[in-house]
């Protein structure tokens, strides 16, 4: 990445924009046909509160603060290692463009189909993929494809809530003989159902937390796996004999392996190995263990193939609530925040309703209701992690507000959350 200086913004800086009112950033991931996660789409709100997003030239802020982050935190922090698609507009590519402050080899510079394009304009996009950005547009009509903006395109985006279901195989009929070879990416994919009929259809990308959300609910048999792990969290929470505990992990071996590799990694920051749950426990207490069985339950192998991104998607999730709990809850209180979050997405990982999964679990309180009501001390914080997964942040500003939360504080702890997950190897 260069060392390019921030550009100053009218008298303003990247971090002064994170301070502002309504300034909040947000991702949202991109899978590929085999839901191997291949990049992030970096939003960023200036004014969240009424969901206005930076879509048309202002964008020029928008690639500064994204630029700023990836200075300060480093690529693999941000994307870890992957590609970043940024909404950009004719003054973010002018003289004065901060695309300097982006790598090229990990950016798609995203443009809306209305952009208006002359031969000049042309010429700018032509430049910037010769230098190794990728160029996508986005297909919100078919006629998006007679476009010349759309010849110079390595990725066309298609927009779902613009184009109809029913239309998508006439569109993609059009993308297919534009001619030229492109990346086909159908974004805003709400449903698995949704999901498959893209991919069905020849997307060879997927946007969306769709894998967030199970088609169908029942009361299905969990995995060998996953129901050692939850027979392991259910003794716990019912402060059964370690060994019980242990039996319970030992039904499969690479279960205690890989929760001791998550309980020695960087993120956790002991000074000392851990080499059994009995250590553990020595260490850490019940209740801190029933935390990292948690995070080992989102994290066990899955048939599903959107189990990993699921994963790391829940665990983030829980990892932020903690954050953000700091100096409102205590310390147990704060796991119980972690576990939350982590649960929160126990649905969609077990195939299951939550009142389900949990009517074996002697939850805490708090946890409990945050989880089947959305009620509680817990809920506030709740709602917030999942709002910051909404690509329109639709009801960050107001949550913050009422929780007391800047901007530049939540930015920061996902931020944090990301780095933290990924020190974990998940």
């Amino acid at each position: 990445m260069t060392d390019t200086a921030i550009p100053n913004m009218n008298g303003s800086n990247a971090e002064a924009f994170l301070e502002e009112p309504g300034a909040f950033l947000g991702r949202q991931p991109i899978l590929d046909r085999n839901q191997q996660l291949i990049g992030y789409e970096l939003l960023y709100r200036a004014d969240a509160i009424t969901n206005e997003a930076l879509v048309t030239d202002d964008n020029y802020a928008s690639v500064v603060v994204v630029a700023s982050l990836l200075q300060d935190l480093g690529p693999e922090q941000v994307l870890g290692g992957k590609l970043g698609f940024i909404n950009v507009g004719l003054e973010t590519i002018g003289p004065d463009s901060p695309l300097g402050l982006l790598d090229p080899k990990h950016t798609v510079l995203e443009f809306s189909s209305r952009m208006p394009t002359d031969e000049r304009t042309l010429a700018r996009l032509g430049d910037l993929r010769r230098e190794g950005y990728g160029i996508a547009v986005t297909v919100d009509s078919p006629a998006v494809v007679r476009q010349p903006l759309f010849a110079l395109t390595t990725h066309a985006k298609v927009d779902l809530l613009q184009i109809p279901m029913e239309q998508l195989p006439l569109v993609m009929k059009l993308l297919k003989a534009a001619g030229g070879r492109r990346v086909l990416v159908a974004e805003k994919v709400e449903t698995r159902e949704q999901a498959a009929t893209c991919l069905a259809l020849g997307f060879d990308c997927l946007q969306g937390f769709y894998f967030a959300k199970p088609e169908t609910l029942s009361a299905r048999k969990l995995e060998p796996a996953r129901a050692a792990v939850m027979q392991a969290i259910k003794l716990l929470l019912r402060n059964a004999d370690i060994v019980e505990v242990d039996n319970a992990l030992k039904r499969d071996v690479a279960l205690s392996v890989k929760l001791l590799r998550y309980m020695n990694s960087a993120g956790m920051g002991l000074s000392g190995k851990i080499d059994s749950l009995k250590h553990a426990i020595s260490l850490l207490g019940y209740q801190k263990l029933a935390r990292w069985l948690t995070l080992l339950l989102a994290s066990t192998d899955s048939k599903d193939p959107t189990a990993p991104l699921l994963a790391r998607t829940a665990i983030t999730r829980g990892r932020l609530m903690e954050l953000l709990g700091e100096g409102r809850f205590d310390v147990g209180q704060r796991d119980n925040l972690f576990i939350a979050g982590t649960f929160s997405l126990l649905p969609a990982m077990l195939m299951t309703p939550m009142a389900v999964a949990l009517e074996e679990l002697d939850l805490p309180k708090s946890v409990a209701d945050g989880l089947l009501h959305r009620t509680g001390e817990f809920a506030p914080l709740l709602k917030l992690a999942e709002a910051c997964e909404d690509p329109s942040l639709a009801g960050v500003a107001q949550l913050c507000k009422q929780l007391d939360i800047s901007p530049k504080a939540l930015n920061l702890a996902q931020m944090q959350a990301t780095d933290w997950v990924s020190q974990l190897g998940i």
